[in-house]
């Protein structure tokens, strides 16, 4: 059975307010400085803390006592801000509506929160991202699902954004071959993968850290074709673990080379977390 529970503005104050609790879950509403609201989803592995009126950016994710994201000097969020957060969702359409609806699901020992930007008729787009946690897990699952209303064509060049705190002594390991990451002889501090649905429909990326921490991120090759990294040791305080994007950034320059077609929606969907 599916519990959903709708989230309207006025739940989030200042004051810290419980909008839901059972044996696995609590989720709390409240608002950073800025009248910005955040969520806070609780399991008994960590807090994954969300803005939904933000796309439903992932501010921070903390599980088994550590935050997974980088450090940053912003330790506070901003409205229409990305920096300082865990994950957010880069190169959607420009023509799309602001976070109209949020609501919670919550069925067989799963959480879901979900948001849908508004329609009206001079939006071409609609956006609706959803941030999923299971009950005794340290990963979570990133979604997104865009929708062209337009009758014309529209450019797509969409990646999940994840800002992994990443050591300089970590090692890196995927299910794929090194020669499809163009990591070989490259100088460059941000490399592109070659199309990684020629190797794997599901690519895995690993991330060894000292101490015997490790961590995943999974995705469908064909919902991401390809895959950024960016080099640890460019930037330690600003490096990135995979970041997996619809097409690869050199196409993405090219006028109409990554496309969402008319009438057409599109679904990602990146699991990522503490193994």
């Amino acid at each position: 059975m599916k519990n959903m529970v709708n989230l309207s503005p006025g739940l989030f104050g200042k004051q810290p307010k419980e909008v839901y609790c059972d044996a696995d879950f609590t989720v709390t509403a409240f608002m950073f400085p800025g009248d910005i609201a955040a969520l806070a989803l609780q399991n008994n592995r960590g807090i994954l803390t969300l803005l939904p009126y933000q796309d439903l950016m992932v501010w921070d994710a903390a599980f088994d006592g550590h935050s997974l994201k980088s450090k940053d000097s912003c330790v506070k969020p901003r409205r229409d801000d990305n920096s300082g957060c865990f994950a957010f969702h880069e190169g959607l359409p420009e023509n799309y509506g602001p976070i109209a609806d949020v609501w919670l699901e919550v069925e067989a020992e799963m959480l879901t929160v979900r948001a849908s930007s508004a329609d009206s008729a001079t939006r071409g787009c609609r956006t609706q991202p959803a941030v999923q946690l299971s009950a005794n897990s340290a990963q979570f699952s990133i979604e997104m699902v865009i929708s062209n209303l337009a009758d014309t064509a529209q450019p797509l060049s969409y990646m999940c954004h994840m800002n992994y705190a990443c050591d300089p002594d970590a090692v890196f390991r995927q299910n794929l071959p090194g020669c499809a990451l163009n990591i070989r002889n490259n100088p460059l501090p941000v490399i592109c993968s070659d199309d990684l649905s020629l190797y794997v429909d599901q690519a895995e990326f690993f991330m060894l850290a000292p101490r015997g921490r490790k961590y995943v991120t999974r995705f469908s090759t064909g919902q991401f074709n390809y895959a950024v990294l960016r080099r640890p040791n460019t930037s330690p305080q600003a490096a990135a673990f995979i970041q997996p994007a619809s097409c690869s950034p050199d196409s993405a320059a090219k006028q109409m080379s990554a496309v969402l077609n008319a009438g057409e929606m599109r679904e990602f969907r990146v699991t990522t977390g503490v193994l």
